[in-house]
């Protein structure tokens, strides 16, 4: 089996269908709209969002999180996969009623578990989301810097790349750069090589996440 690496996933929506479906029942939602014959359903990105806020929902504590953590890198090392980087989300710890302390050291113990078994390496990269705005993507720049959870290795921004301008995110990379955390960040997922070149000019990354629209 050739060995692996994921270096782009986010967290809540790494749930397999058969997990969401799982915590639907748990908390009584109804996934039909979203999930279909075992496959998310989506026709944009719009969409898309729609089924990942959903599916996000549904992990509302911290055996919840814990669980989702180690059920996906667990089915990651089934794979072949020996590390993994995973996007998590302040925003959503705190949506979820739980702090961002709290929701981190939860995906650390699922990571944790999920080590115990398969022997996989975990990471988190915190990360601020476009469309709720430059204040909340500050503030997650703030809890990466000193949360201090050794599994923490990086800060990113990632969401809508319709709204907002790279220049507003500088001074939450700086926070992010000044800890020593690595720098990634979403561009050219939606937009084209101009927000490539926006992404690099004014946030100087050394990982682009997507990227795919620059040519």
């Amino acid at each position: 089996m050739i060995l692996k690496a994921e270096l782009h996933c986010h967290i809540e929506g790494a749930a397999a269908p058969e997990l969401v479906v799982s915590q639907a029942r748990k908390y009584g939602k109804d996934p039909s709209p979203y999930i279909q014959n075992g496959s998310f359903v989506w026709h944009d990105f719009t969409s898309f969002l729609a089924a990942y806020d959903f599916a996000s929902d549904l992990f509302r504590t911290e055996d919840d999180y814990a669980r989702l953590a180690d059920y996906y890198l667990t089915s990651l090392a089934r794979d072949g996969a020996i590390y993994s980087e995973v996007f998590t989300s302040p925003d959503h710890a705190v949506k979820a009623g739980l702090s961002p302390k709290a929701y981190t050291d939860a995906l650390g113990e699922g990571m944790a578990r999920a080590k115990a078994k398969t022997g996989i390496e975990g990471r988190m990269i915190v990360t601020g989301v476009r469309h709720v705005g430059v204040e909340a993507i500050e503030q997650a720049a703030r809890f990466a810097a000193r949360c201090g959870h050794p599994l923490v290795t990086g800060f990113g921004v990632a969401g809508d790349e319709r709204i907002g301008d790279f220049e507003d995110y500088v001074r939450a990379f700086e926070i992010a750069r000044e800890a020593g955390l690595g720098i990634t960040i979403h561009a050219g997922e939606l937009m084209g090589w101009e927000s490539v070149q926006a992404a690099l000019d004014h946030i100087r990354p050394s990982r682009i996440g997507h990227g795919v629209r620059a040519i």
